[in-house]
């Protein structure tokens, strides 16, 4: 027997040492190292802080990329596969370990350097060519970690102190991820994932990232092994009880947004009319219109006849109504992050997926990969995810026509933009407002009051147009609340500019923004029927990667609505404005237009780009906030 595998030894070493000798030559003729990578000259010893000895553990063959001293290297390509000719004695030490390996099995760990998430092998260098030879995934090592200096003008160096902190009390032992922000969102995934576990066994954190580097090397996607498996975790969680051909699948099934993540400052495609053309080359591709269409509705947990949920469906009412017998739409009820993808996977015999809620929009993605012929999209600004469209509306351009208002209506010349404390997504809405009222009055002084404001108690409003008062302000607009209840506010009006009294009473509605979703369903079910609709998957594929639909005033699917107490003045030039934006005419945001650093954000006479609308964070430089 064991001239058997010293036979089959041989005969593998002349093909590693072939496969050794094209690699270096290939590299070589790039111009790249035809050998392997040394230690001492990737590392600079003076700049090493610390060596820590590492627990021994399974380590991946992809991550050994060097070795740790001058003298080993030239015996190997830099895939590790050897170059000495048969009959040296590295030919015959390599052989005999070759034959060793296939009769009693690699017992021994290999020693290692770890420098900046890679290995450089110590003591088993012949060891690690063997293995990599056989295709082996990973190998026992013991290692050692050399932790270099902090160097500001090194980006990676940064990225590594943010692993090193994550690595003494994270879960997954070594992973790469491509920023240190990645890290801050694993440890908070690892929070409340780790819940899930399995009771009564001992988790192996390293078997499960093993996994993930064997899926990787498989599909070979186009982010690095950490990054994917975060995307993973976000999608299905820690795959605990999840075997190594499921896990490749589902990394599989997730390559077209892996693809768009890897490309993160690529611009989304926004789609700002039903009636936006589509290119010749795409209406080829378009089959003929559709007769009927399936239409299925997502609803979160809270729906009331009243509230924001209850909005969306009597706006999926509407669209029935209207488009009568050429759609049947239907809704789910109580969807929330964690019931959606198994709610919706039980309900797939339908043609388009409309979920309201932003905060659905993770199991949506996963639904959306796993059924990439059933055309999904979520209420949300536009998202970096892959065959997961957006639909959203440009509020802003109301909001402005709110602010023209309010800008007429004040007499203390000091106006309120109350709002609670949240995300950047209601950035572009406060300073439309605070130029509408500007473009009318240019003297008067525009606030964003989030003082006392919850986002969790509308009645916390009223706290906030008290502080509005206490600043001076006579107008404000607010979101609504219980007690706003002031003749001629429309009953669906979610937020809505008002006068108030010095204790910030409110006692005259002036005018409010509000959505028609019974419109903008109707709009999108007839896009859907005639093909237009398609043009989000043309470009999720084939161009930006991203695509929504981002429609306004023009289309109908957002109004404007003004009590008759408006100067008549006031009014007809409220109408101009809301026909010259609906037009095209107008932008709300036509520079110069500063932010509070006194950076110009839009120039003189030139209009931002819709995205840079969309993803706007700053906020104008005449805002004064009050938090």
């Amino acid at each position: 027997m064991q001239h058997v595998f010293e036979v089959e030894a041989r005969s593998e070493y002349e093909k590693a040492r072939k496969q050794g000798q094209k690699d270096y030559s290939a590299r070589t003729a790039r111009g790249l190292r035809g050998t392997l990578l040394v230690l001492d000259e990737v590392a600079e010893q003076n700049r090493v802080m610390a060596y820590v000895k590492r627990p021994t553990m399974e380590i991946p063959l992809s991550l050994i990329i060097g070795t740790y001293t001058s003298s080993r290297a030239y015996s190997f390509s830099a895939s590790f596969l050897p170059l000495h000719h048969e009959g040296s004695e590295f030919s015959y030490k390599w052989i005999a370990l070759y034959a060793a390996l296939l009769e009693e099995g690699l017992r021994d760990a290999i020693q290692v350097y770890e420098y900046m998430w890679h290995y450089y092998v110590v003591e088993g260098n012949k060891r690690v060519s063997v293995l990599k030879h056989l295709g082996a995934p990973t190998v026992r090592a013991e290692i050692t970690r050399m932790i270099p200096q902090l160097d500001p003008d090194d980006p990676d160096t940064a990225v590594y102190y943010a692993f090193l902190h994550y690595d003494r009390k994270g879960l997954f032992k070594g992973v790469r991820l491509s920023t240190a922000e990645k890290y801050r969102h694993l440890e908070e995934m690892e929070r409340f994932l780790v819940k899930d576990a399995p009771e009564g066994t001992t988790v192996d954190y390293n078997n499960i990232y093993l996994q993930f580097h064997s899926a990787c090397a498989q599909v070979q996607p186009a982010l690095p092994v950490g990054d994917v498996m975060l995307e993973y975790f976000r999608l299905y969680g820690i795959p605990y009880d999840t075997v190594l051909s499921e896990i490749t699948s589902r990394v599989l099934a997730m390559q077209p947004q892996l693809e768009l993540i890897s490309q993160p400052d690529k611009e989304p495609t926004l789609v700002l009319d039903p009636k936006e053309e589509v290119t010749e080359s795409l209406v080829s591709r378009l089959f003929s219109p559709r007769r009927t269409a399936r239409i299925l509705f997502g609803y979160e947990e809270g729906r009331t006849e009243s509230n924001w949920i209850g909005a969306h469906e009597k706006g999926r009412r509407a669209m029935q109504q209207e488009m009568g017998a050429r759609v049947e739409t239907r809704y789910l009820d109580h969807l929330s992050i964690d019931n959606c993808y198994e709610t919706l996977s039980q309900n797939t015999d339908t043609d388009l997926v409309l979920l309201t809620s932003t905060n659905l929009a993770t199991p949506a993605l996963r639904f959306a990969l796993e059924h990439p012929d059933i055309m999904t999209l979520v209420y949300s600004r536009v998202r970096q995810d892959s065959r997961l469209s957006t639909y959203y509306g440009r509020y802003y351009e109301v909001v402005f026509l709110c602010g023209v208002a309010a800008g007429f209506m004040t007499k203390t010349g000091k106006v309120a933009y109350v709002t609670p404390q949240t995300d950047k997504r209601y950035t572009p809405d406060v300073n439309a407002f605070g130029l509408g009222v500007k473009s009318v009055n240019p003297r008067a002084e525009v606030m964003l009051v989030q003082k006392n404001v919850s986002p969790f108690d509308p009645a916390s409003c009223r706290l906030g147009l008290v502080e509005a008062a206490a600043q001076g302000a006579d107008v404000a607009l607010t979101p609504r609340y219980d007690r706003l209840d002031l003749p001629g506010v429309p009953d669906d009006a979610f937020s809505a500019v008002v006068e108030i009294d010095e204790g910030g009473r409110p006692f005259r509605y002036i005018c409010s923004p509000a959505w028609d979703w019974g419109r903008y369903y109707t709009e999108i079910a007839r896009s859907y029927l005639n093909n237009s609709l398609d043009v989000l998957k043309f470009i999720g594929r084939d161009e930006a990667g991203v695509a929504g639909l981002w429609w306004g005033i023009g289309t109908g699917v957002l109004r404007f609505r003004m009590a008759e107490a408006v100067h008549p003045a006031a009014q007809n030039l409220l109408h101009y404005l809301r026909n010259s934006i609906a037009l095209g005419r107008f932008n709300p945001f036509h520079g110069p237009v500063f932010d509070r650093d006194g950076v110009l954000r839009v120039a003189s006479k030139s209009d931002p780009k819709p995205y840079d609308i969309l993803n706007m964070e700053w906020i104008a430089d005449f805002i004064r906030i009050i938090e």
